[in-house]
């Protein structure tokens, strides 16, 4: 049996011992600038560009990955939504749209057809969101190139509704969707002090997990559904 005297003075290691043996391998030694990578040929590399009907190419992908597309313009939204949640049957939901000019009237339409619209900043942590039918938000950026959806979190945006509902309606504007990735995480650097939020989910077609024979389950752990509204034109 141990006793106090056997515990190392200290349980981790300095950064420039940690590193030491990683130079090392690289045949670096300390101080030593790193490198720059190698210039990569763009049109090699890239398969998705601004000069592209960004628009088309992401509904396509996105429904290539099991996603509802459907495309409308800005008047038709709370319409559409509204239509969307009749159709899964959905009479308990949260919406988090922070960004979006609809949002008030969003809920208040939802409600007036008898939805029961539950307001996600009153109940911390995601107990609450189990209990709802359907998830509504809005998103940080769409990729053309895989048809993902990217949502952060933030004061107005919930970590769990694009993650934990069964269903989940993502409102994403014309201006949102990106050629891909690199264009995301430039258009992240080239905000002046803007800091990294404190989660982001980047989605690619509705919850799947497969058991060890490959049989694909789709919705055991997240939305089996995923309903992407296209807001064009802003």
């Amino acid at each position: 049996m141990s006793n106090i005297s056997d515990t190392p003075a200290s349980l981790g290691v300095d950064r420039q011992t940690f590193l030491k043996p990683v130079r090392q391998a690289l045949g670096r030694i300390s101080g030593q600038a790193v490198p720059a990578p190698p210039a990569v040929d763009p049109q090699l590399v890239r398969l998705a560009s601004a000069s592209e009907d960004v628009v088309s190419l992401f509904a396509q992908r996105a429904g290539e990955v099991g996603m509802t597309v459907c495309r409308i313009k800005s008047d038709e939204l709370i319409r559409t939504v509204s239509e969307l949640l009749e159709k899964v049957g959905a009479k308990r939901v949260a919406a988090s749209v922070g960004s979006l000019p609809q949002a008030v009237s969003l809920n208040d339409s939802l409600r007036r057809k008898g939805v029961e619209v539950v307001d996600w900043r009153a109940t911390p942590g995601f107990a609450e969101q189990y209990g709802l039918d359907a998830g509504i938000t809005d998103v940080h950026a769409a990729l053309a190139e895989t048809g993902t959806l990217i949502c952060s979190s933030d004061a107005g945006h919930s970590r769990g509704l694009s993650l934990v509902p069964p269903v989940h309606v993502a409102i994403v504007r014309q201006s949102d969707i990106l050629p891909d990735m690199v264009d995301y995480w430039a258009r992240l650097r080239g905000i002046p002090g803007r800091e990294l939020p404190s989660s982001q989910a980047f989605i690619t077609g509705p919850s799947k997990t497969a058991d060890i024979e490959g049989i694909l389950i789709t919705g055991v752990h997240g939305p089996g559904q995923v309903f992407i509204v296209v807001v064009e034109g802003v």
